[in-house]
């Protein structure tokens, strides 16, 4: 799982540099949360805060969120409890857009928001208590240096969440999964966002994204020990806890 090397349902390569992702989360930002709920029927509400129970932030955490987007992980983070949350986002207008909908929030705590990229962030070592990202690590171009990032910046005994989509290996549900998500989901996202190449992208990062129990495997080569990984609804969403251990090293 280093440099990507992914490639599509068309064949071609999987194009997740930096410029790349960030401009195609710019052009979706009017449309990204109405089609997140729609696509996943409000589910992803629910698997928001289930991660977020086992996260367990505390009263003045330093948390960040990683792939911040519009803003709805933080939100829900700062409604339980106050703390302080650094998002890093590559989407300029997703950025905008969560700060929007953090101002009309009646939630305690800071929210602060920085452009950048998850794989070199501009952090101190140990700076956060907390770290999460939601939907955000498939889009990483290489998925072992971003963890080694997160580690980098995170205190001794810090927690870090992962939410990511997956696809189920159920004989049953996965063939049903994939008609939804290789010809239904794109179609949605054209007539929805009048950006169908977005949700082929969205597509593709799915189905090339590690099982879990490599994810898994990943995080344990990385200094990080599993507290958590769950399943979410058919196995199409799956939940990581990971902490970093209070000695150790980046391998």
């Amino acid at each position: 799982m280093s440099e990507s090397g992914d490639v599509g349902t068309n064949g071609a390569a999987i194009d997740k540099r930096p410029e790349t992702i960030g401009g195609l989360f710019d052009a979706i930002t009017p449309t990204y949360d109405n089609l997140n709920r729609m696509m996943s029927m409000s589910a992803d509400i629910m698997w928001r805060k289930q991660g977020l129970d086992r996260l367990d932030i505390q009263k003045g955490d330093e948390v960040l969120d990683i792939a911040t987007g519009t803003g709805d992980m933080a939100i829900q983070a700062a409604g339980r409890t106050e703390c302080s949350i650094v998002g890093i986002d590559l989407s300029k207008n997703m950025m905008l857009e969560a700060e929007r909908k953090w101002g009309r929030q009646k939630v305690k705590g800071r929210y602060s928001l920085v452009k950048g990229d998850a794989l070199a962030m501009p952090f101190p070592d140990g700076t956060f208590d907390k770290a999460m990202v939601a939907y955000g690590i498939r889009n990483m171009v290489d998925i072992d240096r971003f963890v080694g990032e997160v580690h980098r910046v995170l205190r001794p005994g810090g927690r870090f969440l992962v939410l990511e989509l997956s696809v189920p290996a159920c004989r049953i549900t996965r063939p049903i999964y994939l008609l939804y998500l290789t010809r239904i989901m794109p179609l949605i996202g054209r007539f929805q966002s009048g950006n169908q190449a977005a949700y082929e992208y969205l597509r593709d990062s799915i189905l090339t994204f590690p099982a879990p129990d490599e994810v898994e495997r990943l995080m344990e080569r990385k200094g990080f020990r599993i507290v958590s990984s769950v399943p979410q609804t058919m196995n199409i969403c799956h939940l990581y806890v990971m902490e970093k251990g209070r000695d150790s090293r980046v391998p």
